[in-house]
């Protein structure tokens, strides 16, 4: 009977009716849609078998001030896997990629070098075929799993696949087994086509698999039942410390195991920035909800001559809150729906503007648990917006009740102040938003503004993979011949290679010693080192600072050299002249140039290599020739839009060797795009909750004041007849709207001040009070505040006062 009777009463109010369904479609679906990402992100278990025993294994140099964590080198993985006591399992992986050469046709496929234990380890297993076997650890033997995306795209999903061989790096291996669908590793990870065993690894004249100090391996380990974490991590420093002693020259003694729940691994830097715009949004549907609070006091406020009948003709409280709340359920249920329809719109929006590097973004969706939130959230807000207003009307006495009805003077006042208060708490939440958004944005241009070292505009960027194919110098040469070609096209200015790219996450570290400075082998300091080619600086303008850079005369017949940059002249030469002086990098690569001593012939500016954010670290260069490495990037910088050489640049690999595929392409620009991906995704999210916060502000101030006009139409005729002028009543009303502002400012201020702190790990060179930030805010919420107030004081003043005196 009750909803009846409120469908009946809605349908008679449609602009009612349509602003608390709009409003709280707003909030409902923005909540709805953050909620997607942070369950697939933070929430959803991984999809493993007991995900909460699965752990990520890595260590930490603490002789280094702020260190990150560090890979482990293939003896030390070993170690680790044979002494622990802690774990069923640890298994290794490491990424790269292979060239897949099928019918005459070559690409480049993303793999992963595993142990045989890996699959065990998760819970995974194959569909068709083996798993990986001990065996297949041992040099020579090149085993592989095929996902089951290229199971089928290449294979046509044959049953006989199993055991057969395929071409992979110009080498035979057979086919150990098929995935199942959808198994991704890291879950969520896109792009792995395959799985490689260690027996390529263990095979060569200098394998990775005995060098020490060669870290390049991600560990995981599945914790034994009642094993903790920190048992764990306790057992593996005992065995990392021992491994220490034993080995100086290539393991530090200070170095500490790091373990984490492989979930918060993954998850990593993502989990408070989502647990942050997650905050934002649910304030977004609070500030929804007061606003609907406050439509529903000002109607409660014109029903109360007709609770008062019912309560006069037998209506218990009860009955009338249950009357009262009919309403308030409808309307919810209503937005819950049209919020959900919302929110699958917003997720398309959401998941293009999300940074890449976000996990599992690809399995976010409208699943059950999402729709289970949406409808929890839809009920919530039904009674947390309507109960208030309803318990409000609803305890006057009927005999009061019917004498305010009859006074338009007084009656509402209970109303009044209750809709006063929500507009402060409305206020207040919109200037928390806009103080959070503002400084996201402040941030985001302190990064736009940061100078990365090179300019990134009009450079075309590639790798091709041709290392398996060729021996180190007929490698060295292929890339001479090609950068000749591309140098001669028609627009290009230079053309150059080197590893690693600036900004593309693919970074190595090698310990060196300097000439003239006695230390102990495991003293030894460690720094970034990039590989080039001659052109690299002139191709990217990297600043030449001293000396000189590659030339020819550095190649394969040529004296060891090395170029280093600023920030490393600074830490290891300070005060001094860095040219001349003599370094010995241990490259581990078993070349006529492995710890070779090398001079600095030059040095070079700084970049920003790692991320716009992160501090410069001092780096070393080795010329191409003279270091083995694998696929490195080319280089070519155009005249104008670079993707337009991408077909020339394809051809001129092709007329080189056409078994030689090439493979991510992009300019240098959507590397430092990219790296500008996370603060501008906070940002934009925060600022359009802010915005819609600050709307809902406004038309809730606009609501209370058109309200307060309407309720005290005789009083403000009555003044008017007596004398008041119309910029009287104009500013009493303004003056009412900006002191609810006023207050709504102050609170906002304090609770801003509190809260910002969460804000401090995602700021660039702004402080969480940031006065700038704070007065800006503050002068624009005043700003519309006087203009959600002005149209009600302007209506208020045009009132003709004898005509209002006849109405009443």
């Amino acid at each position: 009977m009750n909803f009846r009777y409120a469908l009946r009463q809605l349908r008679k109010n449609p602009g009612f009716t349509l602003t608390a369904v709009l409003t709280l479609t707003i909030g409902i679906g923005a909540t709805t849609a953050i909620f997607s990402l942070v369950d697939a992100v933070l929430l959803r278990p991984l999809p493993f078998p007991e995900p909460d025993r699965l752990v990520w294994l890595s260590q930490q140099d603490h002789s280094l001030p702020g260190a990150a964590s560090e890979s482990l080198s293939y003896p030390d993985y070993f170690d680790w896997r044979a002494q622990n006591h802690s774990f069923s399992g640890l298994a290794s992986y490491t990424g790269g990629g292979v060239t897949f050469q099928q019918n005459g046709e070559s690409q480049r496929l993303d793999a992963q070098v595993v142990s045989s234990n890996f699959f065990h380890v998760l819970g995974a297993a194959p569909i068709l075929g083996r798993d990986f076997r001990w065996e297949d650890e041992k040099p020579g033997n090149r085993a592989v799993m095929l996902s089951h995306a290229l199971w089928q795209s290449a294979f046509g999903s044959s049953k006989q696949i199993a055991g057969s061989a395929i071409t992979l790096d110009y080498h035979n291996y057979t086919v150990a087994g098929v995935m199942p669908e959808g198994f991704r590793f890291p879950a969520g990870g896109r792009g792995v086509a395959l799985w490689l065993s260690l027996g390529d690894a263990a095979t060569g004249k200098n394998p990775a698999t005995s060098q020490r100090g060669n870290d390049q391996l991600e560990v995981i380990g599945r914790l034994k039942p009642g094993v903790t974490l920190q048992q764990a991590k306790a057992d593996l420093d005992v065995i990392a410390a021992s491994i220490a002693r034993q080995y100086p020259d290539s393991n530090k003694w200070d170095t500490t195991v790091l373990a984490w729940t492989l979930l918060d691994h993954m998850v990593g830097d993502t989990r408070p920035a989502l647990r942050l715009l997650f905050g934002a949004v649910v304030l977004v549907l609070l500030l929804a909800c007061a606003n609907v609070a406050g439509l529903l006091t000002a109607r409660g406020s014109q029903r109360i001559a007709e609770l008062a009948l019912r309560s006069a003709i037998g209506a218990s409280r009860s009955e009338l809150i249950g009357l009262l709340l009919a309403e308030p359920v409808i309307l919810s249920f209503c937005g819950g729906i049209t919020g959900v329809l919302l929110a699958s719109l917003l997720l398309k929006v959401l998941i293009r503007l999300a940074p890449l590097d976000i996990p599992r973004l690809d399995q976010v969706s409208l699943n059950g648990t999402v729709l289970l939130f949406a409808s929890a959230v839809s009920a919530v807000t039904g009674l947390l917006f309507g109960l208030l207003p309803a318990w409000q009307t609803s305890k006057a006495a009927p005999s009061q009740a019917l004498r305010e009805a009859a006074r338009s003077l007084s009656s509402g006042r209970r109303q009044h102040r209750l809709h006063s208060g929500l507009v402060i708490a409305q206020t207040t939440i919109g200037l928390v938003l806009l103080v959070g958004s503002g400084l996201l944005i402040r941030s985001f241009v302190q990064v736009l503004h940061v100078d990365p070292g090179f300019d990134p505009k009009n450079v075309f960027t590639a790798r091709v993979r041709g290392f398996d194919r060729y021996s180190h110098d007929q490698h060295f040469q292929f890339y001479e011949r090609l950068l000749t070609k591309l140098a001669a096209i028609p627009g290009v200015q230079s053309a150059s290679a080197g590893w690693p790219l600036p900004l593309s996450d693919s970074r190595a570290t090698i310990s060196f010693a300097i000439a003239g400075r006695p230390m102990a082998p495991g003293d030894r300091p460690s720094e970034p080192i990039a590989v080039v080619m001659p052109g690299y600086f002139k191709t990217l303008r990297i600043p030449l600072l001293s000396g000189r850079t590659f030339t020819d005369q550095d190649g394969l017949n040529g004296s060891p050299v090395a170029i280093i940059n600023q920030a490393f002249a600074r830490k290891y030469f300070p005060g001094e002249n860095a040219i001349g002086q003599r370094i010995q990098p241990g490259l581990g690569d078993d070349s006529k140039f492995d710890r070779s001593i090398r001079e600095i012939v030059g040095v070079v500016g700084d970049i920003k290599g790692a991320g716009l954010t992160v501090d410069v670290d001092p780096e070393y260069y080795l010329p191409l020739a003279q270091a083995l490495i694998s696929d490195p990037y080319l280089t070519v910088r155009t005249n104008g839009d670079p993707a337009g050489i991408e077909s020339t640049v394809r051809a001129a690999v092709g007329e080189i060797d056409k078994a030689v595929p090439i493979y991510q392409v992009q300019s240098l620009g959507d590397y430092l795009s990219r790296s500008e991906a996370q603060p501008r995704f906070q940002a934009v999210l925060l600022t359009c909750f802010a915005g819609v916060a600050l709307l809902l502000s406004a038309i809730g101030l606009y609501g209370l004041l058109s309200y307060i006009v309407a309720q005290r139409t005789f009083e403000i005729g009555l003044r008017m007849a007596i004398g008041a002028q119309r910029e009287d009543v104009l500013r009493m009303i303004l003056n009412r709207g900006l002191k609810l502002a006023g207050l709504g400012l102050i609170a906002g201020f304090a609770a801003s001040a509190l809260l910002t702190g969460l804000l401090t790990h995602m700021l660039y060179k702004v402080k969480p009070l940031d006065p700038v930030t704070f007065s800006v805010v503050g002068l624009v919420l005043i700003a519309v505040s006087a203009l959600a107030s002005f149209p009600p004081a302007w209506r208020a003043s045009r009132l003709d006062p004898m005509k209002t005196l006849r109405d009443q």
